[in-house]
Order: structure tokens, then sequence, then C-alpha cells
């Protein structure tokens, strides 16, 4: 009995053994495994307008944070111009505002006591005319001096029509055309701030992504030009590989598929990825891809992501991919 027992386990063990086997060998069979090397997406980064570098703060290969500052433009030009739109617009709001608020009542006051003086003057001219003109009537006084007077009438009747109209002007307020000029006046000088503060946001050069510094193209001193990349930024967050799958094996392979990463810098360690592209277009393999199967003509290339655990992937290193085809 017991040597029944005995060979019942030994077949079972035995037949578990094989099922492993079988398990394992199939998984071999099926499984794609390819060699490429991690790739991140690349930013070039540079100012929007030109200038002399005030300050670099990264160097190759240093780990940045999204929004931390990376350079710094000379801005003492900018900001003086920022300080005269400032100004400017506060003299356009103030004379818009005095508009709006109408006549003061000093003002008025005064305008009052301007056409008074201005009467009595014209009273005062027009009875030395008539005076004048009675003597010159008379033959006492010459025409010259009868004329001066009627000048000077005259020129009191003006006088005197002004401070009417400046009265009436002070009375009846600012006109609805005249403030609205000031009205636009105030927007085309808030416009003007808006711009100026915009030119000295962009004198700082920020990072639009979290990743590692590949490339330092500048030094502090330099004329940076518009345009022109200061900082190469890698997105470590989401890096990637490329591999060639053979033409025989492009059909077994999807979108969405899961994937296995090992590189040689973290032995036993394993990153999860997916297939997240495959070309429509047939290449010859390139001379540096290595696979564990034997070199084809044309391929496809496979874009497998990643995800990058503690920033552990760097761009270049070499990977191998698993891609599981169950």
């Amino acid at each position: 009995m017991k040597k029944r027992l005995l060979i019942i386990g030994a077949l079972i063990i035995i037949g578990f053994v094989v099922f492993l086997l079988n398990r394992q060998g199939n998984r071999n069979g099926k499984d794609i495994i390819l060699s490429g090397n991690i790739e991140v997406t690349e930013a070039d980064l540079g100012f929007k307008y030109g200038g002399r570098i005030a300050a670099l703060y990264k160097d190759e290969g240093q780990i940045v944070a999204k929004g931390e500052s990376l350079a710094l433009l000379d801005s003492a030009e900018i900001e003086g111009q920022a300080d005269q739109s400032r100004a400017l617009l506060n003299e356009t709001r103030t004379r818009l505002n005095e508009l709006k608020a109408g006549s003061r009542p000093q003002e008025l006051t005064q305008a009052k006591a301007q056409v008074a003086n201005a009467e009595a003057e014209l009273i005062k001219a027009k009875s030395d005319y008539e005076r004048y003109s009675s003597l010159y009537e008379k033959g006492v006084v010459a025409a010259e001096q009868r004329d001066a007077m009627k000048k000077s009438r005259d020129v009191a009747t003006a006088q005197h029509q002004k401070a009417l109209e400046a009265l009436s002007l002070l009375k009846e307020g600012p006109r609805r055309e005249e403030i609205q000029a000031a009205g636009s006046r105030v927007h085309q000088a808030e416009a003007a701030v808006k711009v100026s503060e915009e030119r000295l946001k962009e004198t700082v050069l920020t990072a639009p992504l979290s990743g590692i510094v590949l490339q330092k193209n500048a030094e502090k001193g330099e004329i940076a030009l518009p345009g022109i990349a200061i900082y190469t930024i890698g997105d470590l967050q989401h890096p990637w590989i490329k591999i060639y799958v053979k033409e025989d094996k492009l059909g077994l392979v999807r979108l969405g598929q899961k994937a296995e990463i090992t590189t040689d810098s973290y032995p036993g360690k394993k990153y999860e990825g997916v297939v997240t592209f495959i070309s429509s277009e047939a290449e010859f393999t390139p001379k540096n891809v290595q696979t564990r199967e034997e070199r084809v003509k044309l391929v496809f290339g496979v874009k497998v992501s990643v995800k990058n655990m503690n920033d552990e992937l760097k761009p270049g290193m070499p990977a191998d991919v698993t891609i599981y085809l169950k």
C-alpha cells in the first residue's frame, strides 16, 4: 500500500514538472523578445525674445521639475519700459476720472467770477464810448479818441461773451465723445502695460515638463536669439523604446499589448510597458539594432511605452523588451 502511494506521488510530481516545462516552452516560443534603447521625448527650450543671458541654473544631466526656472535674461531695459507704461496708464485713468466727475464747485465759482468781472468791464467800456461819442459830437474830443473807446467796448464785449461760454461749458460738463476718447486712451495704455509685463515674464525660462537636461547650448553673458534652444530637456516621465519587428511576426503585435522591459543597469528588475505605436511602413533594419533572432532586411518599427519607476530609466540605456502575445 505504501509503495503504491509513493508511485502515485511520484507520478503527480512528474506531471506537474512536465506542465511547467510545457508552459514555459510555449511562452518562450510565442512571446516576442527584442532589444532597443531607452528614448525620451525631447523639448528644445529657448526665449521668445532676445537678450543677454544673466543666469543659467541647470547643467547637463541634472533633473528639473515642471515650472522650475532654468535661465534668466537681463531685464533692466524691459523693466524701465514697464514702469513707463504703468505711469502712462495712471495718467490716462486720472484724466478719464476727471472727465466723468465733471466740473468742480471751485471751477464753477471761478468761472462765475470771471463772467461778473467781464460784465463790469463791458459796462464801463460802453459808458466810456457813449461819453466820448457825446463829446465828439460837441467837438470836444477828436475822432481817434472816440474810435479808441469803441474798440475798447468791442473787446470788452468779446471778453464777456467768452466768459459766458466758458461758464456754460463747465455747467454742461465734458462731451460724450471726449469721454469716449479718454476711455480709448486708457485701453491703449492698459494694453501697453500688459505687453510690457508679458515681455518681463518672458525673461525667465521655465521648464514646461519634468525631465532631465540633455543639452545646455549657451553660457552666461552670451546673447540669446529668439527661438534658439538654450536647453534641451528629455521627458523622463514617459520614456519609450523603439524596437523592430520582422515582417512575419508583425501580425502578432497589436496596440495595447502588454510588455516587460529589463535592463542591464538594474538586473532582475522588470518594468511594465505597453505597445503604443506600430509603423505602417516597412524599413530596412538599422545597423545598430541587435535582436535575438536572425537579422532580416525589412522590419516594422514598434514603439513600446514604459513606466519609469523612480526615474531609473535614462535616455540611451540598452533594454530588452518582451511582448506578451497572450
